[in-house]
């Protein structure tokens, strides 16, 4: 349930009492005339009391009526002086709230004492560690996704990450570590399922290329060897020799052929860490591969699947990143709650950096307020004040009725006593 105190004033209670007040004005002007146009014989002493009420009464009325007015406007629209204090002093208010907000919350030292005996870490983590607060911000933080998206230019992001992967490419030392992993998975015998990858894959780009190597056997072959078919035999027995092999390798791991390939990887792994003139030549195809309209492509494709992939995961009930961020969240409440030693110094250094931002930019929020302020239209200031502090102003025009007429009875009693 809302906090009175903290709900918007109601410009419906304001003019409800200005109603009020104003009927009331009205009401005793009614009698204030009726008492001089008719005086009945019979009610001749008790008249004087009513009419003495009635006009100090209206008098009353009018003069905070006037007085309430005038903080805001020209009463009927005169230009007496010493009215429409509000709008005629707008730069004044302005000054003022800037520096009462300044002096008196967002002085160092307040902040400082105000802050001591706060635990901030301990009132983040209990709302935090709450499942519900924790997926709610989470849902919040991740809806303002598909706006931050949308302000992102794709070329531009997929030219950054271009670039990005081009600097790193030219700052970072890449080769040593390739020559490092093809290292680690030799001493690992991971290299062999690498190697297994590469045979199988030999045996399936023979089978789909064995009548290539056939019609290179029989083009090179004399047509006297073509009519006895010796062309086809001397094919068939490449063919199968290179079945042989591509099989006898993959499932033996000292063949000959599996050695080979092992020494020049090996070496392949020495010149990437030790021979300069490798080191650049990789340095070189990277560079040149990352400047590519290819990678350029590749990079602005990959970067519109990503986004649309965000956008789409944002908009999901169960979303991903929600589940993820909400599960940090509160993690991280959780964290706060039962590391009393973390949470004491973050909030030493909360209350250090709260402290810094008064004392650097206390000033700066006196100066924007004032600005705000001095930004808005007289009539923006008057409506604002009006609609907080118009309906209490409505009482004193009421009260000023009532006291006013209350004295007039008084005067016109001690008037009565003296004669």
């Amino acid at each position: 349930m809302t906090d009175p105190v903290l709900q918007a004033p109601s410009t419906d209670a304001l003019k409800r009492m200005r109603n009020i007040a104003t009927g009331l004005l009205i009401f005793m002007t009614l009698v204030f005339i009726i008492s001089h146009i008719w005086a009945p014989p019979q009610f001749a002493g008790l008249w004087g009391y009513i009419r003495a009420f009635a006009e100090a009464s209206m008098v009353g009325a009018l003069a905070d009526w006037f007085a309430v007015t005038a903080i805001f406007r020209r009463p009927l629209g005169l230009p007496i002086p010493h009215t429409a204090v509000i709008p005629r002093s707008q730069d004044r208010i302005a000054a003022a709230v800037g520096r009462f907000i300044t002096d008196n919350f967002l002085q160092p030292d307040q902040v400082r004492d105000r802050l001591a005996d706060k635990d901030l870490c301990e009132a983040l983590g209990a709302w935090l560690a709450d499942p519900e607060q924790a997926r709610a911000a989470a849902r919040g933080a991740v809806s303002a996704i598909p706006g931050m998206l949308d302000t992102l230019d794709d070329d531009t992001v997929a030219d950054f990450l271009r670039e990005r992967a081009g600097e790193a490419a030219s700052t970072i030392n890449i080769a040593p570590a390739l020559g490092s992993v093809i290292d680690a998975l030799a001493q690992q015998e991971r290299h062999h399922d690498i190697l297994d990858a590469l045979l199988e894959e030999g045996v399936y780009l023979l089978g789909q290329n064995e009548h290539l190597i056939r019609e290179k056997v029989s083009g090179r072959s004399g047509w006297l060897m073509r009519t006895i078919n010796v062309d086809k035999r001397a094919a068939d027995a490449l063919v199968d020799s290179l079945y042989a092999e591509l099989h006898a390798a993959t499932h033996d791991r000292h063949h000959p052929l599996r050695v080979r390939i092992n020494e020049l990887a090996e070496k392949f792994a020495y010149d990437l860490k030790h021979d300069p003139r490798m080191q650049k030549k990789v340095e070189t195809w990277i560079k040149d591969a990352a400047a590519h309209p290819a990678v350029a492509g590749a990079f602005e494709g990959g970067w519109s699947h990503v986004k649309e992939a965000m956008r789409k995961d944002a908009s999901a009930e169960d979303s991903q990143m929600v589940s993820w961020l909400s599960d940090a969240f509160r993690s991280l409440g959780e964290s706060l709650l039962t590391e009393a030693e973390v949470r004491e110094a973050l909030n030493a250094r909360i209350r250090a950096l709260l402290v810094a931002l008064a004392e650097r930019h206390g000033e700066d929020v006196a100066h924007f307020v004032s600005e705000t302020i001095n930004g808005w239209e007289a009539k923006t200031i008057v409506e604002k004040l009006e609609t907080n502090v118009g309906r209490d102003l409505q009482y004193i025009r009421i009260n000023g009725t009532v006291i006013g007429g209350l004295i007039g009875l008084v005067l016109h009693a001690g008037s009565e006593l003296i004669h």
